[in-house]
């Protein structure tokens, strides 16, 4: 059993996210945490499951590192995920984490190629761009700003911005000045300056928009319009300083907004703006009027006449006119506008990804806790089952004391398909056979008040699916059709192949690049609000609370889940009063060599003696199944860690069969598998898991030679699982 301090350490461990254990420097696990026992499983060597990675001499590294006792970190990419491995020395031990950066690496490759696009624009800008530290010394600058100084970035870097301008420059943060730029072998070069400040990883730095001055007035009450203003890619437009009318606006603007110039002649600016830029802008413009800045900026939201909103980050300048010789007046004011919405789409599909993958956590953590309180149930359902026959008065009690926890199954089976972590057997499928199947089906569960269409060619290929949690999926978005259609209407069913050549943004995932077939659900139904459509795939979420049988609101989150775990992708477009359609993108496959064949087994005769050994921590799921198992005939050696039945087996004690579960504080199932098998290689080993078999074996085929039995399991399922087993040819 755990002493006080190992109990602590262990959950310590299961507090951190990443997985975690810890060795020995002879090689002996004395603590890990839940997917430290999951992941690093073998005795021999805990770097397994890297095995195939594309970059044998890191994995080299890394092994080397994990012999001799010094740390390191390394990244390393297998055929299923990417991992970040590091080493960290303890005392006669080494602390291994592993963490999966998958969706992070995905993520940072994409911000990387658009950081790419970005700095390319900025290059081909017709002004000027800079950053620079707090000392003034300059740390980016772009193209343009270089070929107007005739120097290089390289000569430009880290030089000081006052040694660069002629003029005094202002003290302050923020701040709008003309000024004369230093060229050499040519006249200083007159240009006006937009400096702010910005925070980037808690450093204050300050970027500058360096502007030509032909777009000021070059006369007295002329405006004068230049090649710059009308063909910049910023947004740029003019106000009246007074009644705030728009004066001249260019076509980067017009484009930006998607307004018309006939709808901006005589504006004013504040019929154009939502309500929270209508009260922000008006203090940004008394600052500029009374001198107490010389430039401003602040977020402006267009309200457009299509019913969206174009969010723009405004930077604001005066426009002076001298009315006397010592007095200048305020005329106007210039907005130069850059797009925020693209940086707010990438934050939104940041944050959603990351609440998706702790929703995920979470949900799977509960449903493989649940499985074992349900796998009791069940169990001890079963065994009254045994005592009080139909005729008995208890009889129907326990019946739907049964039949309510296998309901709760269902529902923690859609939790697990959200967190991708339900049991799932895929194989090759013709999904044009598939659809000729599901045709029947999903006529008699919307209706006849419903027209249901298919749409599709012969020859899409295959996918690779479990056929049940297919039938799921388009079941789910059937029936979620139906209750958006009360009045009838029309439910479409697209299918077509499609071959992505680059990475690309598919709903708030980045679909990597292959052949797919790709399959749409569209209905005539009432259609889902702008706001919802962000939350659709969140379990217990629905848009029809309040309404009788509206269900659960797992329904989308378990296709979420089911399409994701098959690598495939889905997307959702919907309009109020017009109707919604989900997109989904599945991997197509070849046919394969051969036809699957499928056979009926034989009936298993039941063994008549026997040793089977028990390790389970959950109290109630081993009581339950030592009893059934003893009322089978066989002798059962019960244990609640692997530990203490490690310690038996090295004592001489040879079972016929290991029924574990894999998933135990200490060392984990698999582990004690592979190490009594190591004793006794006849051994003949069941694993339990209320995971998947495939997440709670992490992808590795070298253990499939033990075998699996899901949580929850009824005593039927755990007797056919044992005689399979004891049947079964080593």
């Amino acid at each position: 059993m755990l002493n006080k301090e190992n109990k602590a350490l262990h959950a310590l461990l299961e507090a951190e996210s990443d997985a975690r254990q810890i060795r020995t420097h002879k090689n002996k696990v004395t603590a890990q945490n839940e997917k430290g026992a999951a992941l690093f499983t073998s005795a021999a060597d805990p770097f397994v499951f890297l095995q195939g990675t594309p970059q044998p001499e890191r994995l080299e590294k890394l092994q080397h590192a994990y012999l001799n006792h010094y740390p390191v970190s390394v990244q390393l990419e297998t055929p299923h995920a990417i991992w970040e491995v590091t080493l960290k020395n303890l005392p006669k031990a080494t602390l291994l984490t592993a963490r999966n950066i998958s969706d992070t690496f995905q993520f940072q490759t994409w911000v990387q190629s658009e950081q790419r696009v970005l700095q390319e624009s900025l290059d081909t800008l017709p002004v000027g761009f800079y950053i620079t530290d707090t000392d003034g010394r300059i740390q980016y600058t772009n193209e343009r700003l270089c070929g107007w100084l005739s120097r290089t970035k390289e000569e430009l870097l880290h030089q000081s911005l006052n040694q660069l301008i002629k003029n005094e420059l202002p003290v302050d943060e923020n701040w709008m000045a003309e000024v004369f730029l230093k060229r050499p072998k040519s006249k200083p070069l007159s240009a006006f300056i937009f400096q702010n400040s910005f925070e980037r990883n808690s450093e204050t730095l300050f970027e500058g928009i360096v502007i030509a001055t032909d777009i000021f007035p070059k006369k007295k009450g002329k405006t004068g319009s230049g090649l710059f203003f009308d063909k910049a890619p910023l947004g740029i437009f003019r106000i009246d300083a007074v009644d705030l009318i728009i004066l001249e606006a260019n076509p980067a603007f017009l484009h930006l907004t998607g307004l018309s110039a006939g709808v901006l002649k005589e504006t004013p600016l504040m019929q154009l703006l939502d309500n929270e830029s209508k009260e922000t802008l008006p203090l940004k413009l008394s600052k500029l009027m009374m001198h107490a800045q010389k430039f401003e900026k602040c977020e402006l939201s267009f309200a457009l006449p299509t019913g969206e909103k174009k969010t723009v980050m405004a930077y604001i300048a005066p426009v002076e006119t001298q009315v006397s010789k010592k007095e200048k007046d305020i005329t106007s004011f210039l907005f130069y506008l850059t797009d925020l919405n693209e940086h707010k789409n990438l934050e939104m599909q940041m944050a959603h990804a990351q609440k998706m993958q702790a929703m995920g956590q979470l949900a799977g953590g509960v449903a493989h806790d649940f499985n074992n309180l349900l796998t009791a149930i069940i169990g001890f359902s079963d065994l009254l089952l045994q005592k009080h026959g139909m005729g008995d008065p208890s009889f129907a009690d326990i019946m739907q004391i049964k039949h309510n926890a296998n309901r709760a199954s269902g529902l923690v089976g859609q939790l697990l398909a959200f967190s991708r972590k339900q049991p799932l057997k895929p194989q090759l499928i013709d999904i044009s056979d598939a659809f000729s199947e599901l045709s029947a089906l999903l006529r008699r569960s919307i209706g006849p008040q419903i027209e249901l269409i298919f749409d599709h060619t012969n020859d899409l290929g295959f996918v690779k699916v479990d056929p049940n949690q297919l039938t799921q999926v388009f079941l789910n978005l059937a029936v979620n059709a139906r209750d958006a259609m009360p009045s009838g209407g029309r439910l479409t069913i697209q299918g077509h192949t499609e071959i992505i050549k680059k990475a690309r943004s598919i709903g708030n995932d980045m679909m990597i690049p292959g052949h797919y077939v790709v399959i749409s659900v569209a209905d005539t139904g009432c259609g889902i609000q702008k706001e919802n459509l962000s939350r659709i795939f969140e379990p217990f979420f629905s848009t029809k609370e309040g309404i009788a049988g509206s269900g659960t609101g797992l329904g989308l989150s378990t296709v979420y889940g089911i399409i994701t775990q098959t690598d495939g992708y889905i997307q959702v477009e919907s309009e109020v009063g017009v109707g919604t359609t989900f997109t989904l993108y599945l991997p197509r496959f070849d046919a394969p060599a051969k036809p699957f064949e499928k056979t009926m087994p034989a009936p298993l005769p039941s063994p008549r003696s026997g040793t089977i050994m028990l390790v389970e921590d959950e109290d109630a799921v081993r009581a339950f199944s030592a009893r059934v198992l003893k009322n089978k005939g066989f002798t059962v050696l019960e244990f609640s860690n692997a530990d203490e039945a490690l310690k038996e087996i090295e004592k001489g004690t040879e079972p016929d069969l290991l029924l574990t579960d894999m998933m135990m504080p200490g060392m984990d199932g698999e582990t004690l598998a592979q190490l009594a098998k190591e004793r006794y290689p006849s051994l003949r080993v069941i694993l339990m898991s209320g995971y998947s078999e495939d997440f709670a074996r992490h992808g590795k085929d070298e253990s499939k030679t033990f075998s699996f039995l899901a949580k929850p399991f009824s005593l039927t399922q755990l007797v056919q699982k044992v005689r399979e087993v004891f049947f079964q040819k080593n």
